[in-house]
């Protein structure tokens, strides 16, 4: 099918004026706006990514579960309408990025909750498509290939929020030649 790369969407500059409620505190006021934001243009993912995010800190797993759904679905609505992926979708155009984060999202929470098929598909497809791998999606494949849980995976790698990349290329390099093709094209 090629590559994919979005349209420059409007309401982006809303989105990060909106987004700036949420360093103030003013969580309530930026759900609302979140919401108007998604009936201007559902096909713009940050808004429900963001709103995810809310809801999983307010403890309210079942919002957070539908709204991530929701994004998966318009995501794939916007790339693979039927059912094909396209060959690439890079972060390299950041038109693309709102929808790789979508992806990149609702795999992390398919391996939090121990779906692990649909994370590994997710991941893998994500991985195959942008070959780059900027968001580091190669290392959340291994770490389930290798049998760890998301937890586990952020205690092991994050430091202070951030993941040590030094490390997990370390651990990477270790262990990705015993997972067969998975990793080689890109190696």
């Amino acid at each position: 099918m090629g590559e994919f790369i979005d349209r420059k969407r409007e309401v982006q500059k809303n989105f990060e004026k909106v987004r700036t409620l949420f360093e103030e505190g003013k969580i309530e006021g930026l759900k609302k706006a979140l919401k108007e934001l998604i009936k201007e243009d559902p096909y713009f993912l940050e808004p429900y990514v963001l709103l995810h995010e809310i809801y999983e800190m307010e403890g309210k797993v079942k919002e957070a579960e539908e709204i991530l759904q929701e994004a998966y679905r318009k995501a794939m609505e916007l790339i693979a309408p039927e059912g094909k992926f396209p060959d690439r979708l890079l972060w390299k155009h950041p038109t693309n990025r709102h929808i790789i984060k979508a992806l990149l999202n609702m795999g992390i929470f398919y391996w939090e909750v121990g779906e692990l098929e649909d994370a590994l598909k997710i991941f893998k497809d994500l991985y195959y498509m942008n070959p780059t791998d900027e968001l580091g999606v190669r290392y959340y494949i291994l770490a389930i290939l290798e049998g760890m849980s998301f937890d586990e995976f952020e205690q092991v790698f994050s430091r202070d929020g951030e993941y040590d990349y030094e490390d997990l290329n370390h651990w990477f390099e270790k262990h990705a030649p015993e997972h067969g093709d998975i990793f080689k094209v890109f190696r």
